[in-house]
C-alpha cells in the first residue's frame, strides 16, 4: 500500500529515528491504547509521532488510539491518495519545526557569543572566543581564523579552536587552496570532499607522494572584509567521522565572520587614531600611550556623551609600585623600560573604543566606556594577571611590578565636572594603597 503510495519501503533499521510512525495493529488486538503509549513513549523511536491505521469495523478504536497518544488515525476503507497527503503534510509541517528551532537555536547562540565576545579586552580573544564557540557548536575536528589577503603566499594563524595555544602562527597558503580560493574570489567555498574537488588536485598528488594520511573529509573558507577588501578568512574542516555541515552551518559560521570583520575595522580604525596622535604630537614618547593633553579632551568627550545619553564609563588611575626602586637598583634606563614595556601591555589589553594615557611619572590613566565599577575592577585584576605572566627585559621572573589602582565610575554623585572625576580617581588610589587587594573605587568600601 505505502509503495503504490509512493514511499519507499525497507525493513532494515536505518539507525536515525524515524519522520513518524504508521501502526496497524493486528486484527486480533483488543487494547491498542498500550501498544500506541508504547511506542510513543519508547526512546528508540525519539518521540517520533503514531499514526495509526485501522481495519474495518474498528471506528471505536480511533478514539482509544488518539486518547493514547497518536497523531492521527485512518480507519479502513484506507483511500491511499488522502493517506499519503496527511502523511506528506506532517513532514512537511515537522521540517518547518525543526528549521524554526533550528533558528532559535541559532538566535540564541548568536546571543550568547556576542555576550561573551563583548566581555573579552583584546582581538585576539574575541577571534579566538568565536573559533572556540562556533567548532563547540558544530562538533568541528578544526576551526580558526586566519589574516592575508590577495596575493599573498603566507597567512597569519591568529586563533585555533582545537589548539587555544596556537597564535601568530604563519602558515604556507599553498597547503589550503580554499583559502587562497576564498580570497581570489572573495567568494565563500564551500567543499564536502576534499578527496574528489578538483580544487584539491594539485595538494592531493602532494598528499600522495609523500604517503601523508589525510583525514579532511569537507572545508569551508570564508572571506572576511575590512573595508571594502578582504583581509582574512574564517576556516573550517570536518574529520570523516564529524557531522556533516549543513548550509545552515556554513551560513551561521559566515555570520560570525562578519562579526570577526568587525573586530578588525576596530583594530584598524584604533591603529589609525594611533598614528595619527603621534603625528600630531599627543603620545607620550616613551610609553607609546596617549599624552595628558590628549586624555584630558577624551575624558571631556566622555564625559559630555555619558551625560547627554544616560551612559556610564569609569576611569582607572594605575601606578606602578616600587618604581624608585628599580630606578635605584637598575638605573634609570632600567625603570624607562619597564614603563615603556607596561605601556604596550595596556594598549594590548584594551578594546578598541577604550583610551589608556601616561599621567605622572609612574602611573597611567584608563577611560573605559560602557564599564561601571565592578567593570573597572575585574579590568584591574585582568591586567594584573597579564603583568605576573608578562616576564620583563630587566626583572627577574619573580620580579614583576605590583599596581595598586584608584577607580571612578560615572555616573557619581560628586563628580559634577570632568575635573572630578580626576580628584576622586586620585583619592581613590591612595586608599588602594592601603586596601588588601591595592584596588578601591571611589564611593565603596575597600574591598576585604
Amino acid at each position: 500500500m505505502l509503495v503504490r503510495g509512493g514511499f519507499q519501503v525497507t525493513e532494515s533499521a536505518s539507525g536515525a529515528p524515524p519522520d513518524f510512525l504508521l501502526y496497524t495493529p493486528d486484527p486480533g488486538v483488543d487494547r491498542i491504547a498500550d501498544d500506541v503509549r508504547a511506542l510513543a513513549t519508547n526512546p528508540d523511536y525519539g518521540g517520533a509521532p503514531v499514526f495509526v491505521v485501522l481495519g474495518q469495523g474498528r471506528e471505536s478504536a480511533a478514539t482509544e488510539a488518539l486518547l493514547a497518544g497518536a497523531r492521527d488515525v485512518v480507519v479502513a476503507p484506507i483511500h491511499l491518495p488522502e493517506l499519503r497527503t496527511r502523511l506528506d503534510n506532517h513532514i512537511r509541517m515537522r521540517t518547518e519545526v525543526r528549521e524554526a528551532q533550528e533558528a532559535l537555536r541559532a538566535r540564541d547562540l548568536l546571543f550568547d557569543i556576542f555576550q561573551e565576545v563583548s566581555s573579552a579586552l583584546r582581538a585576539d580573544e574575541i577571534f579566538q572566543t568565536l573559533v572556540r564557540r562556533v567548532g563547540q557548536a558544530f562538533g568541528l575536528s578544526h576551526c580558526s581564523f586566519v589574516l592575508t589577503s590577495p596575493g599573498e603566499e603566507k597567512g597569519r594563524v591568529v586563533a585555533v579552536y582545537e589548539n587555544p595555544a596556537i597564535r601568530d602562527l604563519h602558515v604556507d597558503l599553498k597547503r589550503y587552496p580554499e583559502i587562497q580560493e576564498a580570497i581570489r574570489t572573495e567568494r565563500p567555498v564551500v567543499i564536502h570532499d576534499v578527496h574528489e574537488h578538483p580544487l584539491f588536485a594539485s595538494i592531493r598528488q602532494h598528499w600522495n607522494q609523500q604517503k601523508v594520511e589525510v583525514n579532511v573529509q569537507a572545508a569551508v573558507a570564508l572571506p572576511v572584509f575590512v573595508q571594502g577588501r578582504p583581509a582574512g578568512v574564517f576556516f573550517l574542516r570536518t574529520e570523516k567521522d564529524d557531522p556533516q555541515l549543513r548550509s545552515a552551518d556554513v551560513a551561521f559560521a559566515n555570520t560570525i565572520a562578519q562579526a570577526a570583520a568587525r573586530v578588525l575595522e576596530n583594530e584598524e580604525r584604533r591603529s589609525a587614531i594611533y598614528r595619527r596622535q603621534i603625528s600630531a604630537g599627543t603620545t607620550d614618547e616613551l610609553t607609546g600611550c596617549a599624552s595628558l593633553d590628549a586624555l584630558d579632551r577624551r575624558l571631556r568627550d566622555e564625559f559630555e556623551r555619558a551625560r547627554r545619553y544616560s551612559l556610564h564609563f569609569s576611569l582607572v588611575l594605575v601606578d606602578i609600585d616600587h618604581l624608585r626602586d628599580i630606578n635605584e637598583r637598575l638605573g634609570q634606563a632600567a625603570g624607562d623600560r619597564v614603563l615603556g614595556e607596561i605601556g604596550a601591555i595596556l594598549q594590548r589589553e584594551l578594546r578598541a573604543p577604550d583610551f589608556v594615557a601616561r599621567y605622572g611619572g609612574d602611573e597611567f590613566a584608563c577611560v573605559l566606556p560602557e564599564t561601571d565599577g565592578p567593570g573597572a575592577r575585574h579590568f584591574v585584576e585582568r591586567l594584573r594577571h597579564v603583568l605576573g605572566r608578562h616576564t620583563f627585559v630587566d626583572l627577574g621572573p619573580s620580579q614583576t611590578p605590583a599596581i595598586s589602582a584608584g577607580v571612578v565610575a560615572y555616573p557619581h554623585s560628586e563628580a559634577l565636572r570632568p575635573e572630578d572625576l580626576f580628584t576622586l580617581a586620585e583619592n581613590a588610589l591612595q586608599n588602594a594603597k592601603n586596601a588588601p587587594d591595592r584596588v578601591s573605587v571611589a564611593g565603596e568600601t575597600a574591598s576585604p
